[in-house]
């Protein structure tokens, strides 16, 4: 047919055509931020021009900011409050449950203390009937180092010490050192006076 070899010639220089821009288009690299700036700069005339905003409107944005910093600000001051609240109370709590731990501790110390110094006493005056004036001084001074303020086993163990100053000639000055202390911790105590007089030997 006239025409068909120029119709197919056609068709095979399109196809081509198409080869050529898909091939192209394969390799073309991706349009970026600056290369659509490019194009519009170059669209609009080569230049942009952008508008200055106005005092007010950058009064506004001002505001709008230091609202929003004190809305944040506000928010972390909450949390923190609330955070510092929490561990003040866990804090608060532990402190108080450590102490009274500690103070029952101490109070069940004291009361054994007292318990073990009662049976001692016990047996020094035990020993001081039997006129056994050496055995009670031990049982005393056992007592003294459990309560050494306690006035009861102070004037005990003083008087033991007199009386074996009396009577043994011993121990005289340890008994007298001892009830000095005695009189100058508790000067209202007539009682110690009448220990002087037993304390008058000395070795």
């Amino acid at each position: 047919m006239p025409g068909e070899g120029s119709i197919q010639g056609m068709l095979t220089s399109l196809s081509n055509n198409k080869r050529l821009l898909r091939k192209k288009n394969m390799f073309r690299p991706e349009r970026t931020f600056l290369s659509l700036k490019r194009a519009y700069i170059k669209s609009a005339g080569g230049e942009i021009e952008l508008k200055k905003a106005t005092k007010k409107q950058l009064r506004a944005i001002r505001i709008q900011i230091i609202r929003e910093r004190r809305k944040n600000w506000h928010a972390f001051y909450n949390i923190f409050l609330f955070l510092f609240l929490i561990v003040g109370f866990i804090t608060y709590n532990f402190i108080q449950n450590y102490t009274i731990a500690k103070e029952k501790t101490k109070k069940i110390e004291l009361d054994n203390k007292i318990e073990r110094s009662l049976l001692l006493i016990a047996k020094g005056d035990y020993w001081l009937k039997k006129r056994s004036w050496y055995n009670a001084i031990f049982e005393y001074k056992r007592a003294f180092e459990l309560l050494p303020n306690d006035y009861t086993v102070y004037y005990r163990l003083a008087h033991a010490y007199s009386l074996r100053c009396e009577n043994e000639f011993e121990d005289c000055k340890k008994g007298k050192k001892l009830l000095d202390k005695l009189i100058n911790q508790f000067p209202e105590k007539s009682e110690l006076l009448e220990l002087e007089e037993l304390l008058k030997y000395e070795n």
